[in-house]
């Protein structure tokens, strides 16, 4: 394997599992407080129509932006609009709420796995992707059991921001020690190259001039 791209990508995988599962055990929560336990369903597949809608939208761009700079990006969008949705009035905002965090989910994952492919020659992808996928199932038990123990000891809002954390921090870990591609200017060349071209079009256009003035001084001594 190669690189430091396959570590920052279980890294953030493991805190966008971390996310989910917290959400999971807090959409219970935040409906039983609303006296509507059986909301969760529908808050369960509002994530999952954002989630697909999500990775179809994103599948179909061709993105220039490296992997590995596009996943904890995803990240953080994920935590920073999961961060308000303890603050939700009612169910169907929260609803919309999880919806939109839903449209990051495939998006991440699936990024996350077409970096530990990247980053991994024939015979490590198997290894590569297994990782990738260990990391998000134990992110998500592990943030499932940790709001298990802090879901009573705290205001339901606070635990959904509590529950961004991992996915939050992991993302900006990650963009911290990764290097930003250089945009390069198109259309333009450094002065060496510009000088070298205009010396070589100079000299183009003294040889034709010489060839011009040598045809025509020939062609008058033959007349």
């Amino acid at each position: 394997m190669r690189g430091n791209a396959l570590p920052e990508a279980v890294v953030v995988t493991a805190g966008v599992g971390m996310c989910l599962g917290a959400l999971s055990l807090l959409l219970v929560a935040f409906s039983e407080r609303q006296g509507d336990l059986a909301a969760v369903a529908w808050l369960e597949a509002a994530l999952a129509v954002g989630s697909a809608v999500g990775g179809l939208a994103y599948g179909a761009r061709a993105w220039r932006v490296p992997g590995r700079i596009r996943l904890p990006l995803l990240a953080l969008a994920l935590g920073l609009v999961l961060s308000v949705a303890g603050i939700s009035p009612n169910l169907w905002s929260l609803a919309l709420v999880v919806c939109a965090a839903g449209a990051c989910v495939a998006p991440a994952l699936t990024t996350a796995y077409l970096v530990a492919d990247e980053c991994a020659d024939t015979t490590s992808r198997t290894r590569a992707g297994t990782w990738v996928n260990s990391a998000f199932n134990a992110g998500s038990s592990g943030g499932t059991a940790l709001t298990g123990l802090t879901v009573d000891l705290l205001p339901l809002w606070c635990c959904f921001v509590v529950a961004t954390l991992p996915a939050v921090l992991s993302g900006v870990a990650v963009l911290a020690r990764t290097p930003l591609p250089r945009p390069q200017l198109v259309g333009r060349r450094k002065p060496g190259v510009l000088r070298d071209v205009a010396e070589g079009e100079f000299r183009g256009g003294a040889g034709r001039a010489e060839r011009d003035a040598r045809e025509t001084s020939e062609e008058a001594g033959s007349v």
